[in-house]
């Protein structure tokens, strides 16, 4: 006769550190069976590299001129202006912030900085 389930969770058929909350589970649950690991994915914007990198900072400060500036009509907005836009949103800054940023300088240094696109 089996005896009741310990209070500390459901039993697993391969033993506790099968178990996806067991001793093989890293931050966040995450396991890693044999050589893969497994990593939950956060929610966001995914940064660029490279040429895509400095086409989104393009898009970037052509969103800033449509907010604070001059608003870009849609048929004229660069292919990356809605994931420019998105990043932004990500960034949190106010159109004060973002009026400095218009222009080449330390605001939008650090523009570029918050949003992980600095050089």
């Amino acid at each position: 006769m089996s005896g009741p389930r310990p209070a500390d969770g459901p039993a697993h058929p391969n033993g506790p550190a099968a178990h996806p909350n067991g001793p093989a589970a890293g931050p966040g649950g995450a396991t890693s069976p044999g050589s893969r690991t497994i990593i939950p994915l956060m929610p966001g914007v995914a940064r660029p590299r490279g040429e895509r990198r400095v086409l989104i900072r393009e898009a970037v400060i052509e969103v800033v001129h449509h907010l604070v500036l001059k608003a870009v009509p849609p048929q004229q907005r660069s292919p990356l202006f809605d994931q420019a836009r998105d990043l932004l949103t990500e960034a949190g800054w106010g159109l004060d912030e973002l009026f400095e940023a218009a222009e080449e300088g330390p605001a939008r240094s650090a523009l570029f900085r918050a949003l992980g696109l600095e050089e």
